[in-house]
C-alpha cells in the first residue's frame, strides 16, 4: 500500500513503555508514522507514562483499562511482559480495538490459539513482528529461489544470532526459567525459530542445552536448540549474549535443500551491516563445480514490524488468516516445550 493511498493515520496507543519507548522512537523515524498516529501512552508506572506523554505531546494513562475506555484509540501497541499476554489481548479485542504486539506472542500454545481464533470471530486484527503476517522480502526471495531453481526439499537449517549482553539479576521475568525458557534462546533465538517454521513447517521435537558463561542472571546466556520438523528437516538455533565481535543481531541462516544451499547473513562480509539488512546467496553445483548462482540483499530483516500490513488489514476489514494463526501457534509450541526441558547452568 503506497502512502498516497492512505486516507488518514489511525490513532494508536502504546501500552508498556519499558520496550514501548523503543517502538515509539522507531516508528517516528520510519514510514510507520504515515500509517499510525500516536495518541496515548500507558504504563503501570504513572511517572513513566506522564514523562513519555509530555515528551511526545500525547495522553498519559496508568492502566490498560483507561486506554480501552478511550473511544478515540483505534489500535493498541501492546509491549508488556510476554507471559499472560492472551488475557490482555482478549480485553483489547473485546473493546473493539486492533493490536500490534511483539514476540514472544505467548508462552501457552492453547491460550495463544484461543485468542487468535477469537480475533477471527470478532473480525479484529492481531499482528506481531515475529512471525510477521507476511514473509519478509528475504524469506519471499528464498521461497522464489526454491521454485525457480528446483531446489527440492529443505533438509537442514542452522540459525545463529548473538549480541553482547552483560546483565545482572533484577527479579524480572528474564530471571525466571519458566517465563524466559532458554534465556538467550527465547529473547534472541525466537526470530530464527519462527523463520525456520515458516520455511520448514510444523515442529515435532525440540531439545535444548544452555550455559551461564558471564551473565548475572540465573537463566542461560548461551543456548543451543535442536529441532526436528514433520517435513524431515533437521534444524538448530544458536543464541548467545556472550559474543562481542560487532556482528550482532545478524540472524544468520544456512538452508540446505536437496539441490542447493542458501546462505543468509553468513560469513565475514561486513557491508552492508547485517543487523539492518538481509544478504542472500544461493550455491549450487553447475558443470561439476560449486557456483554462486544468485545473490540479493534487502533492507528488511527478521523481526521487522509490518505496520503497512497492519494498516491495510484494518482498513480493509481483514482479520487474520488460518495460515498466520498456525505459524504463530507453532512458534509458541516450541517455547512451551522449552519450558519443560532441563537446561544446565
Amino acid at each position: 500500500m503506497s502512502v498516497a493511498s492512505i486516507n488518514r493515520p489511525l490513532p494508536l496507543a502504546i501500552v508498556g513503555l519499558s520496550f514501548g519507548k523503543h517502538i515509539i522512537a522507531s516508528m517516528r523515524s520510519s514510514q510507520a508514522s504515515d500509517y499510525f498516529k500516536l495518541e496515548a501512552v500507558s504504563d503501570l508506572r504513572k511517572n513513566v507514562a506522564e514523562e513519555t506523554a509530555a515528551e511526545y505531546g500525547v495522553k498519559a494513562y496508568s492502566s490498560i483499562e483507561e486506554v480501552l475506555e478511550d473511544d478515540s484509540i483505534a489500535v493498541v501497541g501492546l509491549y508488556t511482559q510476554p507471559f499472560g499476554r492472551a488475557k490482555l489481548l482478549r480485553e483489547i479485542l473485546r473493546a473493539g480495538k486492533d493490536v500490534m504486539t511483539t514476540k514472544p506472542f505467548e508462552l501457552d500454545a492453547d491460550e495463544a490459539e484461543d485468542i487468535l481464533r477469537e480475533a477471527q470471530s470478532l473480525g479484529r486484527v492481531i499482528h506481531l513482528n515475529s512471525p510477521c503476517p507476511e514473509p519478509t522480502l528475504d524469506l519471499a526471495q528464498i521461497q522464489t529461489w526454491v521454485e525457480e531453481f528446483d531446489l527440492g526439499r529443505l533438509v537442514g537449517a542452522r540459525g545463529e544470532v548473538w549480541a553482547p549482553y552483560l546483565e545482572e539479576a533484577d527479579g524480572s521475568w528474564k530471571d525466571d526459567p519458566m517465563l524466559c525458557p532458554g534465556g538467550a534462546m527465547m529473547r534472541l533465538g525466537i526470530y530464527l525459530i519462527n523463520d525456520i517454521i515458516r520455511l520448514a513447517g510444523p515442529v515435532e521435537q525440540v531439545n535444548l542445552i544452555g550455559a551461564r558463561v558471564r551473565t548475572g542472571r540465573p537463566t542461560p546466556d548461551n543456548a543451543l536448540l535442536t529441532i526436528s520438523c514433520a517435513s524431515g528437516c533437521l534444524a538448530s538455533v544458536y543464541a548467545s549474549f556472550c559474543v562481542d565481535d560487532g556482528d550482532r543481531y545478524s540472524n544468520g541462516l544456512t538452508l540446505n535443500y536437496e539441490r542447493g544451499t542458501i546462505y543468509r547473513n553468513v560469513g565475514p562480509e561486513d557491508s552492508p551491516p547485517k543487523c539492518d539488512y538481509s544478504n542472500l546467496s544461493l550455491v549450487m553445483q553447475r558443470a561439476q563445480s560449486r557456483q554462486i548462482v544468485a545473490k540479493n540483499s534487502f533492507n528488511e530483516y527478521s523481526g521487522i514490524y509490518q505496520w503497512d500490513k497492519l494498516y491495510r488489514a484494518i482498513v480493509k476489514g481483514e482479520s487474520i488468516s488460518d495460515n498466520y494463526v498456525q505459524k504463530i501457534v507453532e512458534g509458541v509450541k516450541v517455547l512451551e516445550a522449552m519450558r519443560g526441558l532441563t537446561v544446565s547452568a
